[in-house]
């Protein structure tokens, strides 16, 4: 069987994480896309799902978890509220998450 040369432009780092992983798993990337090809050759098909991830803004996921609590009976008042947006909003997640696990424990 007559072999090609296939030539990829990927990210620098993708290729080197995936080509540790795939060193992991006890493969390498060349094999892995000829495995791709082949399963694209046998289904006919892209051989997993490919999908927009579905992305909520802050208010939408704020309204969530709203609801969700008014579920638990237990209604987020306007504080909490403002605490979710700016953990939504902020770099410093560990801090906020720390001061909302501080408040739960003085309730």
């Amino acid at each position: 069987m007559e072999k090609t040369f296939l030539q990829v432009r990927t990210e620098t780092k993708d290729k080197e994480q995936a080509s540790i992983i795939l060193e992991e798993l006890g493969t390498n990337l060349s094999s892995v896309v000829n495995m791709l090809l082949k399963q694209i050759i046998l289904t006919k098909s892209i051989p997993f799902e490919i999908k927009i991830p579905q992305i909520y803004t802050t208010e939408e996921q704020i309204a969530e978890v709203s609801a969700s609590m008014a579920m638990e009976q237990m209604p987020l008042d306007k504080n909490d509220i403002d605490l979710l947006k700016e953990y939504q909003e902020s770099g410093d997640k560990d801090n906020i998450r720390k001061q909302l696990l501080e408040n739960y424990k003085e309730s």
